[in-house]
């Protein structure tokens, strides 16, 4: 059988920096009991205000259920709130409460502080090129996802 270096799969990289970036960002932020995906939730309520359900999983990349899941978790700790439409009775928007933005804001050192310590090994030249070509891959590779995002955005 032919021998294969895991280290030339990008699939085998991307998992082992994926894990390495959950584990830097959960221990940078174990205070406020802040994971990836709930500040992805938090953060895009304020960067883009309040907004049905489905529409906050389609812009974190997240399913229908994992996006229930985390929100339900987010409002039992007062991080945000579920409300009826008011068009669409089946729709719920969801808003980020004061408690919400207080824990942001003072956890955003944190995360900033996170997400250096995992470009902490480039240059800068080589962190903006990494950056620019994982963005790449991610808005190329979008309908592949088991849950695409719906509204990709680059910063300028």
């Amino acid at each position: 059988m032919k021998k294969v270096p895991l280290e030339s799969m990008p699939g085998h990289l991307l998992r082992r920096c994926h894990q390495i970036g959950v584990a830097i960002f959960l221990e940078a932020c174990a205070e406020y009991d802040l994971t990836p995906l709930q500040f992805a939730v938090l953060q895009t309520l304020v960067n883009d205000g309040a907004q049905d359900q489905v529409t906050l999983g389609g812009a974190t990349a997240m399913d229908r259920t994992s996006i229930a899941l985390l929100v339900r978790n987010l409002e039992q700790r007062g991080l945000l709130k579920r409300e009826k439409s008011s068009r669409d009775q089946r729709a719920k928007i969801v808003t980020i409460t004061a408690a919400g933005r207080k824990l942001l804001k003072t956890a955003l050192p944190a995360v900033e502080a996170a997400q250096k310590r995992i470009l902490a090994p480039l240059d800068q030249a080589e962190a903006a090129r990494l950056l620019e070509l994982l963005g790449k891959l991610a808005e190329n590779n979008n309908a592949l996802s088991r849950a695409p995002a719906r509204s990709l955005r680059r910063s300028a």
